[in-house]
């Protein structure tokens, strides 16, 4: 069982270790879906605690779909948190049609050498996350993919997360999104990827801006490690 929970803050890193998480998602601006944090920001976190960080290479939220200036800002940060000692990185991207950018995704990943990489759910966002996923696992650098199984009802994603984890080979799917302490047990009984990350279902009021709380955290942790 793996847990990943995403920190904003230094305080969030430190709560989330506390909590007995495995890995933390180190991100800005969560109420625009994550960014990337500052390079103090992912200094300060990896040297205050010793689970896992990764950090979020996303330079805006207009789309998924980058420009070259984009993915030249993405890769300057990828060496970056390279030399910060994160443990890895959460990228994507797509072109405009919504399919997996294969000639930015091979650049980017090109600058990830030591790192581990989930790809985030920009999967969600193409036509097919199933067939995304087979792509996907031709990239031995991948290590996860962050999905929720799309955008429709619980049901029918939870049946294309069933699909992506048997179409992604050696990728770990991390299950997130909607996820919270009375619905885990149930999704993982059905799922049983192992691999779950948590957002708002652990801060203060379910709130995108305020910070993690130690006992939700705890409990999440308990539920999916002793239940």
């Amino acid at each position: 069982m793996y847990i990943e929970f995403i920190a904003t803050t230094i305080e969030d890193a430190i709560v989330i270790e506390q909590s007995g998480a495995d890995r933390i998602e180190l991100v800005s601006s969560l109420a625009e879906g994550g960014l990337t944090p500052s390079h103090a920001m992912i200094e300060a976190v990896v040297r205050s605690v010793k689970i896992p960080v990764n950090v979020m290479v996303r330079p805006h939220s207009q789309s998924f779909c980058y420009s070259e200036r984009d993915l030249d800002i993405m890769k300057n940060d990828i060496r970056i948190i390279r030399t910060l000692g994160a443990n890895g990185v959460v990228l994507g991207a797509l072109n405009d049609k919504n399919e997996i950018h294969r000639s930015y995704l091979k650049e980017l990943l090109a600058e990830c050498a030591g790192l581990e990489v989930t790809f985030h759910r920009a999967i969600d966002d193409t036509a097919d996350p199933i067939q995304s996923a087979e792509i996907l696992s031709h990239y031995p650098e991948i290590t996860t993919i962050l999905t929720s199984g799309g955008h429709g009802d619980l049901p029918s994603r939870m049946k294309t997360i069933q699909q992506m984890k048997a179409a992604c080979g050696h990728i770990a799917i991390l299950v997130g999104s909607g996820l919270h302490k009375d619905n885990i047990l149930s999704i993982d009984s059905e799922l049983n990827t192992g691999h779950y990350h948590f957002g708002t279902a652990v801060r203060k009021n379910n709130s995108l801006i305020e910070g993690v709380q130690v006992e939700k955290a705890k409990e999440i942790v308990n539920l999916l490690k002793n239940g």
